[in-house]
């Protein structure tokens, strides 16, 4: 099956490409992604409601004060992040990058988000409550496809109880984030939790993402990943932790190439509508130059990858919570 979608080279970016579905890069169809529990219209959103957890559930969750953050990065910014890409993928192009520009100065109300990227055990709390399919693709068809999925029917091997789920799609992700009285991320949440208000250039920093992330990584099964936590030197300046690497992130925005030329400045939420999804943080397989804050990729909502997952927010006024 051919679909439009940005897919890694050696672990550098190749965007707005087509290509085969193969090993780590496949999708299921917009009516797989109907799950129990939940369903979506033709926009993505839910219309009925599902069981929710416990609503207090912010014990792992860092508190982001209102107030500016530098988002996005500038020429120069765009043009080292190039050169970093080039050491490890010739066919490296400096548009690539084009869709952080420009560096602007944006304001956020306060909120809350995840410290920990949501594991395989809390979400086998999830399945479990609420009857919601498990996490894998059960449209492969392929050998290949298969070897991404680490859960068999509704249970996992135990070493990987702490890794960060993978394997699920956008409408997953937000589905998970509701029963827990949550939602996912904006863009800018995420970009500011992982950032800080100075906008640097990893979570913890400029320095090698060496023992600080999980990255540029060779599919290993159930040891390809690393606990939630594994890295304290790698946490950002509110303390979260794996803001880099192990797993893409689901945010909330749905994607547009040239959104930071045009946004808001003011709690931006990207386009109303749109084809694809913004991702965030780098994985497992990724060079340092995709683990960049500033580093957008995308991808359509319905697809679940093995080295995609997600963490929650909540907004400090509660009638943003379910949006």
């Amino acid at each position: 099956m051919i679909k439009i979608l940005q897919v890694t080279s050696g672990g550098s970016p190749l965007k707005w490409v087509l290509v085969f579905s193969a090993f780590f890069l496949y999708g299921v169809s917009s009516a797989q992604a109907k799950h129990a529990g939940v369903e979506h219209d033709e926009s993505g959103e839910s219309k009925t409601s599902i069981p929710r957890a416990d609503p207090d559930d912010v014990l792992n969750m860092a508190f982001i004060q209102a107030g500016k953050f530098v988002r996005g990065s500038n020429f120069k910014e765009n043009k080292a992040a190039f050169k970093m890409c080039r050491k490890y993928d010739k066919s490296c192009k400096l548009w690539w990058f084009s869709d952080e520009y420009s560096e602007k100065l944006v304001m956020l109300d306060n909120y809350w988000i995840d410290i920990y990227e949501v594991t395989n055990e809390k979400y086998l709390e999830f399945v479990k409550a609420t009857g919601h399919p498990p996490a894998l693709d059960d449209s492969c068809s392929t050998d290949a496809c298969r070897k991404g999925n680490l859960w068999k029917g509704a249970s996992f091997p135990r070493v990987i109880r702490k890794q960060p789920v993978t394997q699920i799609s956008w409408y997953d992700a937000k589905a998970y984030c509701i029963w827990r009285s949550k939602r996912l991320p904006t863009e800018a949440e995420w970009e500011k939790a992982a950032r800080g208000p100075a906008g640097s250039m990893y979570p913890w920093g400029k320095a090698s993402p060496k023992g600080r992330a999980t990255f540029n990584r060779k599919w290993k099964g159930v040891h390809t990943m690393t606990n939630v936590g594994s890295y304290p030197t790698g946490v950002s300046l509110y303390g979260l932790h794996d803001m880099a690497g192990n797993v893409w992130e689901w945010v909330g925005d749905w994607y547009h190439r040239t959104y930071y030329t045009r946004g808001t400045k003011n709690n931006p939420k990207g386009n109303t509508e749109g084809e694809f999804k913004t991702l965030r943080g780098g994985s497992w397989v990724n060079f340092p130059d995709s683990l960049r804050s500033a580093f957008r990729r995308w991808s359509r909502p319905d697809v679940r990858f093995n080295d995609t997952g997600f963490r929650c927010a909540r907004s400090a006024s509660p009638d943003y919570v379910f949006k």
